[in-house]
């Protein structure tokens, strides 16, 4: 018999992770399953045959989009070509909602099912664009409680199946107390390369020593999320920068921060889990920035300030600057010094990350492979 082939697209680091460990749990279910993918390495690593290296196209912003524009328009032609040619008897989209949304329509005028797995973030936009996913999804799979509720109002096909970070063995609380933790600040400016370039120099001027007699690169440590943002992080910093740079991807490594200052994303959940107290600042380009804040209807953008409390956004735990200006700047320092300074404070983000914990279930790759299975029948 011949094996199924199911055809997965994750545009971004963390997706790809995601993906990644999804394909594990449903090779344990069904061996007789051909894998292909447009994503990055971690989905390479479990044998996934990839088409295209998603990190080329991984940008946030309309603007952004547009500058990549070209790369963009020739993956999403390489995805039609390979449904066309390959005829997949699954598509499985993780996150990265408009590229994806693309490959659902497609993928419908050819009858061929789509599971998407962590679902388009509709509620930080307008439940009208609810109406849009359901006409080519076929089943979505949700990674917090309330995505569910939302979702089923308009769909029956709607799993609510944990959060995948809560599956990570490495990902847990650190208890090595906070004076003894060898990196001052870890800097997370994200993972696309428009993140990057908007975000990371602001991080680093939020930096001031503690000690007179010694430097910001005594105190910081860069994390970057793949080898592309690696490559570019080096072009952006001096030369005798470069030893500063840590693989996001080493929870280790990350728990030797003290605290963060971080772009907003799944990496705000990952901070929580392990315990580690976080600003989160965000710049965009000024133009998509003036676009989306007419569009997203949310006091909040990082992850770690939406799932608590009785609605979105209404028990927030850390501070958030979008867009900021020197005065936000100077906040950050203070809100960086009093974490430093404040056991009580800190105190007070262990809490938080407790609930955080409490609320992220495992066994999402898991359910998501049988469901997948599922759909291959």
């Amino acid at each position: 018999m011949a094996k199924k082939h199911i055809f997965i697209i994750a545009g971004e680091s963390s997706g790809d992770q995601h993906a990644a460990s999804y394909v594990r749990e449903h090779k344990k279910i069904n061996k007789d399953v051909y894998f292909s993918a447009i994503g990055q390495q971690d989905l390479l690593n479990e044998g996934v045959d990839l088409i295209f290296n998603s990190e080329l196209i991984s940008v946030v912003g309309i603007i952004e989009v547009i500058s990549k524009y070209y790369q963009i328009n020739s993956a999403i032609k390489k995805a039609y070509k390979h449904i066309i040619d390959k005829k997949p008897d699954l598509i499985i989209l993780v996150d990265y909602v408009e590229f994806n949304l693309k490959i659902a329509r497609f993928a419908k005028q050819y009858e061929i099912p789509v599971l998407f797995y962590v679902a388009p973030q509709v509620w930080a936009w307008r439940e009208k664009r609810i109406k849009k996913i359901i006409e080519v999804v076929d089943h979505l799979a949700v990674v917090f409680p309330f995505e569910e509720k939302l979702f089923r109002k308009y769909m029956q096909n709607v799993t609510y199946v944990g959060h995948p970070l809560a599956d990570n063995k490495k990902l847990i609380k650190s208890n090595t107390d906070y004076d003894e933790k060898e990196i001052s600040v870890g800097i997370f400016p994200g993972s696309r390369e428009s993140e990057i370039k908007n975000n990371l120099f602001s991080m680093i001027d939020c930096i001031r020593t503690n000690n007179k007699d010694s430097n910001i690169k005594d105190e910081i440590k860069i994390f970057y999320s793949n080898d592309t943002a690696k490559k570019l992080l080096l072009k952006l910093l001096p030369n005798d920068w470069s030893s500063l740079l840590r693989d996001g991807k080493n929870i280790n490594e990350i728990k030797k921060c003290k605290k963060a200052i971080t772009a907003s994303g799944t990496i705000t959940l990952e901070l929580a889990i392990i315990n580690i107290p976080m600003v989160i600042m965000y710049r965009l380009s000024p133009l998509t920035y003036f676009i989306m804040k007419n569009m997203i209807k949310l006091k909040y953008i990082g992850l770690v300030n939406l799932i608590l409390g009785e609605s979105l956004g209404s028990k927030p735990l850390v501070k958030e600057f979008i867009q900021p200006d020197y005065t936000d700047e100077v906040e950050i320092m203070v809100e960086l010094q009093k974490i430093d300074k404040d056991e009580n404070y800190r105190k007070s983000f262990e809490d938080g990350y407790s609930e955080i914990r409490n609320i992220l279930k495992p066994g999402a790759a898991t359910k998501v492979a049988e469901i997948a299975n599922t759909m291959l029948k």
